[in-house]
């Protein structure tokens, strides 16, 4: 008589190494929907004040919850059919003001804005290449490298290609006359 049973032998290690790369992951995802705004536009103009991406979901599960899953379905295409919807990320208003600091020449508080970006969102490739340069500007070469390294591996943004110049800028040392 054959043996239908199925052994599956689990390492403790490795399942403790999985559900914290899993914890940190989700952690990831939520830190993300957190600083995630949503803004409604109507022609090109703003109708409201940004809303948070979890209020938002709240408000939708409630109306789905209320209404039922056609006439929610119904609401939310008559809606987008007039209203254009953008995610923001307050990450991106952050660097947005550390490149209007950096321009007045106040850096620390340029780096700041920066350093605060990049806690809201580590792979922000606008707040990599702009700490980049600003670390470059104020003779910290080597953190400036890391950041334009990272900032230069999102291929699909047009901060990358930007930060691949400087990098390349960086690599051939000073120019000579």
């Amino acid at each position: 008589m054959a043996d239908d049973r199925f052994n599956w032998e689990i390492d403790p290690k490795s399942i403790e190494r999985s559900l914290n790369e899993l914890r940190d992951r989700l952690k990831r995802v939520a830190d993300q929907a957190r600083y995630t705004k949503v803004r409604f536009l109507w022609k090109g103009k703003q109708l409201l004040p940004d809303v948070p991406m979890t209020t938002l979901l709240a408000a939708e599960g409630l109306a789905l919850l209320l209404t039922g899953p056609l006439q929610f379905l119904i609401v939310n295409l008559g809606v987008k059919a007039f209203l254009e919807v953008q995610l923001v990320h307050e990450s991106a208003e952050r660097v947005a003001e550390g490149v209007d600091y950096f321009q007045r020449g106040e850096v620390d508080l340029a780096e700041a804005r920066y350093r605060e970006a990049l806690q809201m969102n580590p792979e922000d490739t606008a707040g990599l290449y702009h700490l980049g340069i600003l670390l470059r500007v104020t003779g910290r070469r080597d953190e400036a490298i890391d950041c334009l390294e990272r900032a230069a591996r999102d291929k699909g943004h047009p901060d990358a290609l930007k930060a691949e110049e400087a990098l390349d800028r960086m690599r051939r040392g000073p120019r000579t006359i």
